[in-house]
């Protein structure tokens, strides 16, 4: 509200500022002057030189109903017996006869010089007239006559004539027959020499045009900068504005618009200067409506905007019935205070700090100078031109910094926005980068478990199960590969991805990514063949980007190929190795061609098809390596992918590839050449041997491996590597590279697969590949573990430890297989802690290296035992239920809680083995095992009433009641036996003659009880 009160304050004085300060140079600059009296004025003493033109105010004889021409005599008979009245000029001759009407304004003057050329100028004589000086017509506006005859136009003009010594007589000839407001001599006509009424001229003339073309521009600038913001329409609205105070302009004062496009009817000029003096209010409402919403008052505004239009109705539709003096000044009085308004209302937007409000204020005070300048030419006969146009300049240039301040602040900011954008753009990379990361977990935990689901033998699927399940796998290995796509095209965006050069054998990079989509293909019909010539010359390329080249042209093949053959050529041309990939699909539109390396592009038909992000990213990763991709398709017959690469310079450095221990500078390739197959320390315990096609990499290898006492043998080809599998004698061990001519580790790893199985024979494939494919296609060949290159050393260590030590306990258990039927330990648990010392060994291998030394306490305590022991201590019972738990532990982190509160004396009790860590066991798989959360277990051993009470209870999913009833029952003969509660049942009621006690409730957890006589342990 304060706020409200200031404004108006401020714009009441800003007001009285500018109407007192015209007001005030109206006086100031109103020189005193003759006047005439009873129809005569005596100018002799004025000096036109000095003192400038002369008003001819005063009193002249109007002679009523009459348009006369010059008399040669002054007396009545010689006017024909007319008596005048006297009228005051200017002014209307409202009180002498009716406003519609004609007649005839004399006036004698008296002047001293007859030798120069006067000059007279006219304003507004309502509504045609005619004048005459000495009986001679020097000028005219329309055709004052008769009704008949009668034609209006009331456009000032400057007449010049001589002036004869002594008397001189001046005829007004006025007719009105459609203007009711006024008739007459409405402003002073104006006496000078002839270059004085021409400067006058010249300046009215300037004024209007100035005005006019000042806010014509602003007009039509504002109507253009909105065809180019069309949400921003207050920008229309003001340029309606200016071009209304234009179009008012044009037909007021000077009425240039005459001079531009000539005279039109009286009817047409009248109503266009009242629609647009109503236009301008209308205008000023609008705008306010429309860029300051907030901040008027509504109720106003529509009552403006509504009273604006029935005013403009009026006009245009009955301006001839409806010219009366109380419409034009309830018009004035409605330009008026809409602009008054607009003041306000910019005042306390400048009061809230809106921006540019300030600017306007000013320019809506000039417009009120302005229109207060009007007003005072309409009802006081004020010239337009007394005041200098400087309100048309004051506009144009409060508009002119309204602009550049909005253009200012637009720039500005987009200036932050571009900030923001450009930091959002990369918080949306970093955003990009870290969802794929996560999405990768559960998008293999989901394919993980649709494939465990398509191999389970207990419970096989159904067909129809089947094939929804292998969709499952499809969806969300294409989801994963997209995962890995979005994750590169970020990197390729950042400049971020590295290209590492080396001398590569395309064949058989191309072979590993024909091998793994075969794999995909078994379904489709598609056959997949690698045509790359075995003797091409090697690439001089990134093996890593140009796998994934290929790998993304052949995934792009075969989703576009329903049935046929998808090839895979490669040839030298012009200097470079051109690799084709064609196929016999779909085809591609050849519209479509320019868009299909586009990101996420999709095309409209009649079915929607997208290329994804394979083509972009390939095209990209191609380019990088200096090369090209291109595509030519028929629609109908297929689609060749043809992509170029440097061919590998025979004299680059060997040494170039990446190496296995990117940290170590490694030396020229032909300082350690050898003649393979090569042997070392031939006394070692286990026997490794490593294959690959570059002499830097085994010499690496053959260094490392030696500090270890491994017996290590070096091939540098796949066949050399078959040849010695084949030969008599044990290896233990085959570290392959996945990419090597001739054979790729891929065919080898095959080959040793037809030989031995995974336990048998342990491979770990190294590789420069990183895509999913070369893993998946690496472990489908028989890999045990796959490691990419560069690696560290610390790391390839860890790793070999981690699977001779599986190849060892796995042996050990296959030697100990009666002592685990003898223990009735369940040879999945072992199964299932060696997985999960695999998977440990890819990420963490300290963990492997515990959970192998914690398997080989659980066993070396299990294995101990046999029927021959019939007792073992609590100690050792209590120890491997610790070592189980740890195991379990390890698996499973903190979803497994385990609790105990054993009495002393329970640490030297003896009882038969086994008998308790198959409880908790039970309790950890059964009872908290199936909780995502987990759980506790807690054991419990206390002497009560004679009896040692050992409790095993769990807080986990529980047991159902009809379950619980026939769970200690007998099993039928195809139930697994193993070490469950019926055998441990089976062995108290054999030992003891006592049965367990199972309580279980659905949700809350089990207890199981063993009550044992104190006398008996």
């Amino acid at each position: 509200m304060r706020k409200k009160v200031a404004a108006a304050l401020i714009t009441l004085s800003l007001l009285i500022a500018t109407y007192g300060l015209l007001l005030s140079y109206f006086s100031i600059h109103k020189k005193p002057m003759p006047a005439a009296v009873n129809g005569a004025m005596d100018l002799t003493a004025w000096k036109f030189e000095e003192d400038g033109v002369v008003r001819l105010d005063g009193q002249w004889e109007l002679y009523p109903d009459q348009l006369l021409t010059h008399q040669p005599s002054l007396s009545s008979a010689a006017t024909g017996g007319l008596t005048p009245e006297m009228i005051q000029v200017p002014g209307s001759w409202l009180k002498q006869l009716d406003t519609i009407d004609m007649a005839t304004y004399r006036l004698q003057i008296q002047i001293g010089d007859a030798s120069a050329v006067y000059g007279l100028k006219t304003a507004s004589v309502l509504i045609s007239n005619r004048l005459i000086v000495n009986g001679q017509i020097v000028g005219s506006s329309g055709n004052p006559a008769d009704k008949q005859h009668y034609y209006a136009l009331n456009k000032p003009y400057v007449s010049y004539f001589t002036l004869q010594p002594g008397w001189n007589e001046i005829l007004v000839q006025v007719a009105n027959y459609e203007f009711r407001v006024g008739s007459g001599i409405g402003e002073s006509l104006l006496l000078g020499k002839a270059e004085q009424i021409a400067v006058l001229r010249d300046r009215a003339t300037a004024h209007d045009w100035i005005a006019l073309t000042a806010f014509l521009i602003m007009g039509l600038y504002f109507i253009g900068l909105f065809s180019q913001r069309r949400n921003d329409v207050s920008l229309a609205v003001f340029g309606i504005v200016c071009l209304c105070i234009a179009a008012f302009t044009s037909v007021s004062g000077e009425r240039v618009l005459f001079d531009a496009v000539g005279p039109f009817p009286f009817w047409l000029y009248f109503r266009i200067q009242m629609v647009s003096t109503v236009g301008v209010g209308v205008g000023f409402f609008l705008y306010i409506y429309t860029a300051f919403r907030p901040y008027c008052f509504t109720w106003l505004t529509r009552g403006g905007l509504a009273a604006g239009g029935i005013l403009a109705l009026l006009h245009i539709g009955f301006a001839s019935q409806l010219t009366t003096g109380p419409l034009r000044q309830l018009t004035s009085f409605y330009v008026t205070f809409a602009l008054l308004y607009a003041t306000y209302v910019f005042v306390y937007t400048a009061l809230h700090n809106v921006a540019g409000s300030g600017y306007l204020a000013v320019a809506a005070m000039a417009l009120n100078a302005m229109v207060l300048n009007q007003n005072m030419n309409v009802y006081f006969g004020v010239p337009i031109y007394s005041l200098a146009p400087v309100e048309p300049f004051l506009v144009l240039l409060m508009l002119a910094l309204l602009m550049s301040l909005r253009f200012s602040n637009a720039f500005q900011k987009i200036e932050e926005l571009s900030g923001q954008l450009i930091q959002a753009d990369k918080l949306k990379d970093d955003f990009l980068a870290r969802t794929s990361h996560e999405f990768k977990t559960p998008l293999h935990g989901v394919m993980n478990i649709s494939r465990s689901m398509l191999d389970d033998a207990i419970h096989p699927p159904t067909a129809e199960q089947r094939e929804k399940i292998q969709l499952i796998t499809d969806i969300t290995r294409k989801l994963s590969q997209l995962v890995y796509d979005i994750l590169d095209l970020s990197k390729l965006k950042l400049g971020e991805l590295r290209i590492v050069p080396a001398p590569i054998d395309v064949r058989s990079v191309a072979e590993v990514q024909v091998r793994f989509y075969s794999y995909l293909c078994t379904e489709n019909h598609i056959q997949l063949v690698n045509h790359v010539p075995a003797q091409l010359s090697s690439a001089y390329a990134d093996e890593i980007r140009v796998s994934q080249v290929i790998g993304n042209l052949l995934d792009n093949a075969i989703k576009h190929t329903e049935s046929g053959m998808i090839v895979i050529t490669g040839r030298e041309h012009e200097g470079r190795l051109e690799i084709a990939v064609h196929d016999t699909g779909k085809g591609i539109e050849p519209q479509d061609i320019p868009f299909i390396f586009e990101p996420f592009k999709s095309f409209e038909g009649d079915q929607q098809r997208g290329f994804g992000l394979g083509l972009p990213i390939a095209k990209q990763l191609v380019e990088l390596q200096k090369g090209t991709l291109w595509v030519a398709s028929t629609p109908g017959v297929g689609s060749t992918f043809t992509f170029t690469l440097p061919i590998a310079d025979q004299r680059r450095d060997a040494s170039s590839p990446l190496s296995y221990s990117s940290p170590q500078v490694m030396p020229r390739e032909t300082e350690y050449s050898f003649v393979t197959p090569y042997h070392t320390n031939q006394s070692g315990k286990l026997t490794v041997l490593i294959v690959d096609d570059q002499y830097v990499n085994l010499k690496v290898l053959l260094d490392t491996l030696r500090v270890l006492d491994y017996r290590v043998i070096a091939v540098k080809n796949g066949y050399e590597a078959l040849e010695q599998i084949d030969q008599s004698g044990r290896i233990d061990l085959v570290i392959l590279d996945l990419m090597m001519p001739g054979m790729s580790g891929y065919e080898v790893c095959q080959e040793i697969r037809k030989r031995y199985s995974l336990l048998e024979l342990p491979v770990l494939m190294v590789t420069a590949a990183i895509q999913p494919q070369d893993k998946v296609a690496a472990f489908q060949a028989g890999a045990n573990d796959y490691l990419p290159k560069p690696f560290d050393l610390e790391e390839l260590k860890a790793r070999i430890g981690s699977l001779l030590a599986m190849k060892e306990s796995l042996g050990r258990a296959v030697h100990m297989e009666v002592a685990f039927l003898q223990s009735q330990i369940k040879p999945h648990f072992l199964y299932n802690v060696l997985n999960s010392i695999v998977a440990s060994s890819y990420k963490d291998v300290e963990r492997a290296r515990k959970m192998i030394t914690d398997l080989a306490d659980y066993l070396r305590g299990s294995f101990r035992f046999s029927n021959a022991e019939e007792r073992i201590g609590f100690a050792e019972e209590f120890s491997l239920i610790r070592t189980y738990v740890e195991i379990e532990r390890a698996r499973f982190k903190d979803r497994i809680r385990f609790e105990y509160d054993i009495a002393e004396a329970a640490y030297g009790l003896h009882m038969p083995p086994l008998l308790l860590q198959p409880l908790v066991e039970n309790a950890i798989r059964h009872g908290i095992g199936d909780r995502i959360e987990g759980g506790t277990v807690t054991l419990t051993a206390e002497e009560s009433d004679g009896k040692w009470r050992f409790v095993v209870a769990d807080d986990g999913v529980g047991i159902a009641p009809e379950r619980v009833k026939t769970l200690l029952e007998r099993a039928g003969t195809d139930e697994p036996q193993g070490v469950g509660l019926r055998n441990i049942n089976k062995r108290l009621k054999y030992e003891y003659g006592i049965s367990l006690e199972l309580e279980s409730e659905p949700g809350r957890g089990t207890r199981v009880t063993i009550c044992i006589p104190a006398s008996s342990v």
